[in-house]
């Protein structure tokens, strides 16, 4: 008898402890996370009437089934009421919308349940830049992003973590890693990346080692002749051409002065007049009579003989 009044006590602590731990499960806070510009929901359905509440303050509420979520200015068309499902949607999320939600059904089925809402931004892509000084052995270079709630930074060497930091608070506007390794040939075959992420977003960066600075110093060294070297060449060759075009015109302008002298000379030739006097032997008696009329005999041509004239200088002359 005693045992089975035993065993009663303790089925009834049982009952009694499972639903104290049944209850204190349902108010526990569960915790929702949102990206800025984006919609959370709370999952606890107020199928008839309810609220949900905010730091204290009713921003929605449900009475027979019709809702009221826009009686805060700050959720204004933003808070909604899913009649089908009895949940509320909060959407187009700020950052300032981070805090502690109640959701509450004061009609069957009743409960309560709190949410603690986390809002952070979206990370934005790390940027890479080199950092590297004069230095033939060592490159360096920096990795930073635009500082968000919740931000980690972190640098790989293909799978291995090198190096990482993290943002205490938003004050900086920018987040950055420093990384400096030892220029070998070795790298080329590896992969560097850069990882920026918080809850609700992760980008990342891939290094190119070889952009950034050149792993073979003799390659640097050989860069460092040839751009000496390449500017002088193009100096030299430039002022060979200047002198090679200013003779060649030089030539040309005096071949084409001789060509137009030469045409001068042999066209002051062609206008030369040469002269000549014609010396006509005076008829003679005889001749006269032995003149036949033109009538009786047939055309005849006659030449005479043209001699050059003397000049002065050949008439003062012996004779």
């Amino acid at each position: 008898m005693r045992t089975c009044f035993q065993r009663h006590r303790l089925l009834l602590l049982f009952l009694f402890l499972s639903e104290i731990f049944s209850s204190v499960g349902g108010s526990s806070v569960q915790e929702v996370i949102g990206a800025v510009g984006e919609s959370v929901t709370f999952t606890t359905s107020v199928p008839v009437s309810g609220n949900l509440i905010y730091k204290g303050g009713t921003v929605g509420q449900v009475l027979n089934k019709q809702s009221d979520t826009n009686t805060s200015e700050k959720f204004m068309n933003r808070l909604d009421w899913v009649s089908q499902s009895g949940f509320f949607t909060l959407s187009d999320l700020r950052t300032d919308d981070s805090g502690l939600y109640t959701v509450e059904s004061l009609k069957e089925p009743k409960g309560r349940q709190d949410y603690q809402l986390e809002v952070y931004e979206r990370v934005s892509a790390p940027q890479v830049k080199n950092t590297t000084y004069n230095s033939s052995e060592l490159c360096s270079f920096l990795c930073s992003v635009r500082n968000v709630r919740g931000l980690k930074l972190d640098l790989y060497e293909d799978d291995v973590l090198l190096n990482h930091t993290s943002s205490s608070n938003t004050s900086d506007t920018t987040l950055n890693l420093h990384l400096e390794i030892k220029k070998t040939d070795d790298h080329r075959r590896r992969t560097f990346s850069c990882v920026a992420s918080n809850r609700v977003s992760t980008e990342k960066t891939t290094i190119d080692i070889t952009h950034y600075c050149s792993l073979n110093t003799d390659i640097d060294d050989d860069n460092q002749k040839r751009n000496v070297i390449i500017p002088v060449v193009v100096s030299v060759l430039s002022v060979l051409a200047v002198i090679v075009t200013f003779v060649y015109l030089r030539k040309r302008k005096r071949e084409s002065r001789r060509r137009t002298e030469d045409s001068s000379a042999t066209e002051g030739l062609n206008e030369e007049v040469q002269y000549s006097v014609i010396n006509h032997k005076k008829p003679t008696q005889a001749n006269i009579r032995e003149r036949v009329p033109e009538e009786a005999c047939p055309l005849t041509t006659i030449y005479d003989q043209i001699r050059p004239e003397r000049s002065e200088y050949s008439n003062s002359g012996p004779e």
